[in-house]
């Protein structure tokens, strides 16, 4: 149970210590990583990772921005290299501390909170406070663990610190462990093995739910951290700091040379998804406006079937009352890629086509998809809360959702057929659905006066209804773009 105990108070003061002075970076250090790229974005991650204490930070934030296309796989692992590396600044700090440091900076921290002085400082206060007594503890009578955990042969002792920093995802809280350990029946070898583990082992938050993208990134540095930490198994143990310290400064610098060899075996265990591309975009046609102009708008029905599908799900997940928004992200991946690539192409376009129609219908996708995003999310919100629409409440969404649908796909037909009776029916039905939605609202205040039950569903019930509108407004703009995309017809 001591055991236990302490790995609490090392894994509660990293997280406070990650917090407090995370929150003193701030974004100005997110700007700094944005600017560079290559190994220079490394050095960055390096600085940023001392500063805040967290290379599990900059891993994922490594991961997402490998995930939307912004870095590659290459500078995606420097991030996350160069992050770890200049987190192990904290075992260094940690380790100068005892009992008598521990106590003062919790008082400092507690004077700051009491105050309300400082959120980002009494944080990483309080959090240096926990590792100190935490260490101090780990080293004296409490920790009680090292004759049996010195009894481990050093492969053992490597398997565990790989599994603990495995599963919270933190390299320094394991070299934390070993240097309480250390002189605790913990001998050189063994405490240099949990060490080497804990190193190899901080990969596992990048494996968590792993996309495509982000399962390439963890087998990079999976293998790189593994090929280094095997060999040094077998050397003479240089102190627990330096071995921490060093393990991840080598692999960072060593990383450049040994990329090539880990992508290549990542893409034969995990092969690139195929990239999300346009399918009619040609660059030859822009020579051929009226050509250029019927290209976007067969790309342009591909992202409205994407987002006609997005919809669709809110619909489905409505009626079965159960739903994720997470399963609408590679929709509307498609719709934020593919509009992209158009707006990209008709700016191309010469100055005298008009390409503003297009431009405008693009934009309007892409917002009619999040706006189908947010309505799943609010509702899954609700779901995870055990509430549930009433019956009554649940038909009325059903519906317009439904009708909203509906008008959706004769607006979109009529924008990849140039139907301008179809678009007008469109814009006819917009003040029955209007009046559909505010008779919905009427009926949720009659609810809400009759039913104490209807109060825990209210605000998402409306704040659909209003999403409601905002897209149909969206496919009255779509309806009418018809008229100015297909004037010449």
């Amino acid at each position: 149970m001591a055991l236990l105990g302490i790995l609490a108070l090392l894994y509660l003061g990293t997280l406070l210590v990650t917090e407090g002075a995370g929150g003193l970076v701030g974004p100005s250090g997110r700007r700094l990583l944005s600017r560079l790229r290559g190994f220079p974005l490394g050095l960055a991650a390096l600085l940023l990772g001392a500063a805040s204490g967290s290379g599990t930070g900059l891993s994922l934030l490594g991961r997402g921005l490998l995930q939307v296309g912004v870095l590659p796989l290459y500078e995606a692992s420097l991030l996350a290299l160069g992050g770890t590396l200049g987190a192990t600044v904290l075992v260094a700090v940690a380790g100068l501390g005892n009992r008598t440091l521990a106590f003062a900076a919790l008082s400092l921290a507690l004077a700051l909170e009491v105050l309300k002085r400082g959120q980002g400082a009494n944080r990483l206060l309080f959090g240096l406070g926990l590792l100190f007594l935490g260490l101090d503890l780990a080293r004296g009578e409490a920790l009680g663990a090292g004759a049996w955990l010195g009894s481990l042969s050093p492969v053992a002792l490597f398997l565990a610190g790989l599994l603990l920093a495995f599963a919270v995802g933190s390299a320094n809280l394991v070299a934390l462990l070993a240097l309480g350990l250390a002189g605790e029946g913990v001998g050189p070898e063994g405490a240099l093995a949990l060490v080497l583990g804990g190193g190899v082992g901080c990969t596992g938050p990048v494996l968590l739910r792993p996309t495509p993208e982000s399962l390439r990134l963890g087998l990079v540095l999976l293998f790189h951290r593994l090929a280094l930490a095997l060999p040094l198994l077998f050397a003479p143990n240089p102190g627990i700091f330096p071995a921490h310290a060093g393990f991840h400064a080598l692999a960072f610098l060593v990383f450049p040379l040994a990329f090539p060899l880990w992508e290549r075996l990542a893409d034969r265990l995990a092969p690139s998804p195929k990239p999300l591309a346009p399918k009619y975009l040609r660059p030859e046609a822009l020579n051929d406006p009226l050509l250029a102009q019927g290209l976007a708008l067969r790309e342009l029905a591909r992202i409205g079937d994407a987002a006609r599908h997005m919809l669709e799900g809110v619909l489905k997940a409505l009626v079965q009352e159960t739903g994720h928004e997470a399963e609408l992200l590679p929709l509307e991946e498609k719709v934020d890629r593919l509009s992209r690539e158009v707006l990209v192409y008709v700016a191309k376009l010469p100055q005298d086509t008009p390409a503003l129609p297009l431009l405008k219908a693009a934009s309007e996708l892409e917002h009619l998809a999040d706006l189908a995003k947010r309505a799943l999310r609010k509702a899954e919100r609700l779901w995870t809360q055990g509430v549930t629409f009433s019956p009554e409440g649940k038909a009325e969404l059903a519906r317009i959702v439904g009708r909203t649908l509906a008008r959706l796909e004769r607006a979109l037909t009529a924008l990849a057929t140039g139907n301008r009776a179809l678009a007008e029916r469109v814009l006819a039905e917009y003040p029955e659905v209007l009046a559909e939605v505010e008779a919905s609202r009427e009926a949720h205040l009659r609810r809400l006066r009759d039913r104490v039950e209807t109060r825990a569903s209210t605000l998402t019930h409306l704040d659909l209804l209003l999403l409601l509108e905002e897209l149909n407004l969206g496919v009255n703009r779509l309806a009418r773009l018809v008229e100015e995309i297909h004037k010449e017809g």
